[in-house]
C-alpha cells in the first residue's frame, strides 16, 4: 500500500503545473473591424477549392497588456489559444491566426481549439505588453455570419 502511495504522489508531483488564464483587460483594442481580401487572385483556373476560397485579413499595431502582477519574480511559460467553437464559423478548421511582435513576445500561429507559446523566461513586469501584427487566414467556405472570438492568454509557472 505504501508503493502504491508513493507512486500516487510522485505522479502527481511530476504532473505539469496548470495553466490558468491572464487578464488582457489593459489591452487597448478589444474588437476589431476586418476587411477580408481573396488570398489568391489572378489566375484562378489553376486553384484548388480549399485555394479558391481563401480569405485574408489584418489588424496592425494591436497592443497587448497582460496583467502578470501575480507571477513577478517566478518562472514561467504565457500562452495565446484559440477557443474551439468561434461564432460565426461552421467548422473548427476555418480560422487560423498567426502574429507577429516587437520582440517581447515570441511570433507565431494558432488554430482554433489549440495554444501556442508565446513567452518562456522570468515574468519581470506588473503588466507585459507588446504589440503585435495578427494575419487571420478564413476559409469562406465554413463562414455563415461575422466571426466572434477572444483569444485567450494562459500562464503556466514552474
Amino acid at each position: 500500500m505504501r508503493a502504491l502511495l508513493s507512486m500516487l504522489l510522485l505522479a502527481l508531483l511530476c504532473q505539469p503545473a496548470a495553466a490558468e488564464r491572464l487578464d488582457d483587460s489593459l489591452s487597448t483594442q478589444q474588437q476589431f473591424d476586418l476587411d477580408l481580401n481573396w488570398k489568391h487572385s489572378g489566375n484562378t483556373d489553376t486553384l484548388d477549392e480549399r485555394q479558391l476560397n481563401a480569405l485574408t485579413a489584418e489588424a496592425r499595431h494591436v497592443e497587448i497588456r497582460l496583467n502578470t502582477a501575480a507571477y513577478v519574480g517566478q518562472q514561467g511559460s504565457i500562452y495565446l489559444g484559440l477557443p474551439i467553437d468561434i461564432r460565426g464559423s461552421g467548422d473548427s478548421t476555418a480560422l487560423r491566426m498567426s502574429w507577429e511582435t516587437n520582440g517581447l513576445f515570441s511570433s507565431g500561429s494558432v488554430s482554433a481549439g489549440n495554444r501556442a507559446k508565446i513567452f518562456e523566461g522570468e515574468i519581470t513586469d506588473a503588466v507585459m505588453t507588446d504589440v503585435f501584427r495578427l494575419t487571420f487566414d478564413i476559409d469562406a467556405r465554413q463562414v455563415y455570419n461575422t466571426l466572434r472570438f477572444q483569444p485567450v492568454f494562459e500562464i503556466e509557472t514552474f
